[in-house]
């Protein structure tokens, strides 16, 4: 069962925050915070992966799609598979875009840690589908008269299952609340 962590906004902050009409909410519950965060999920679909081989981290913007918490990557290469191989271990964020001179309080982002697994049509061909089916990938290729992959290229899914969450949205009254299975 997943459980939250809500620190407290400093006190020196708390009468700016009141000033530009922010109110810190607190949730009652895992479930409630849970709502607020997939909204936030839903209204974006890059997320920017890092990973790790021989320590030296490698970041990549990605699109992603969602089933529940579990996020669903598509994607044909790159060094993210060879770290992907020997690290399972990853992390990314996702932020909206900011602009400072007409909100300064106006920043919403996501950090995430979780693990990775990678398969292919070649590797697991029923989860290959089954992923594929909850991502609409047939459907948007159907949208381009397209029935299938092209099957030259070696697409593999990065499906992330998240163990930890921390989301800051101060205009949204969320400070920095941390959601953990």
């Amino acid at each position: 069962m997943a459980k939250i962590k809500q620190p407290k906004a400093p006190s020196f902050v708390l009468p700016v925050f009141k000033q530009s009409g922010i109110t810190i909410k607190t949730f009652k519950s895992a479930a409630a915070f849970e709502k607020v965060l997939m909204k936030f999920l839903k209204r974006n679909n890059v997320l920017h992966l890092s990973t790790t081989k021989n320590d030296v981290p490698r970041t990549t913007p990605l699109e992603y799609r969602l089933d529940g918490f579990t996020f669903y990557i598509l994607s044909e290469g790159g060094g993210k598979f060879n770290n992907l191989k020997v690290n399972k271990t990853v992390s990314f964020s996702i932020a909206e875009p900011y602009h400072p001179k007409k909100d300064f309080w106006g920043a919403k982002g996501l950090q995430v840690w979780g693990t990775a697994k990678v398969y292919s049509q070649k590797s697991d061909p029923r989860r290959f589908k089954n992923a594929l089916k909850k991502m609409k990938v047939f459907e948007s290729l159907k949208k381009m008269g397209q029935k299938e992959l092209p099957p030259q290229i070696n697409f593999r899914v990065i499906e992330i299952t998240p163990s930890k969450m921390r989301y800051g949205s101060v205009r949204e009254g969320v400070f920095n609340v941390t959601w953990e299975k």
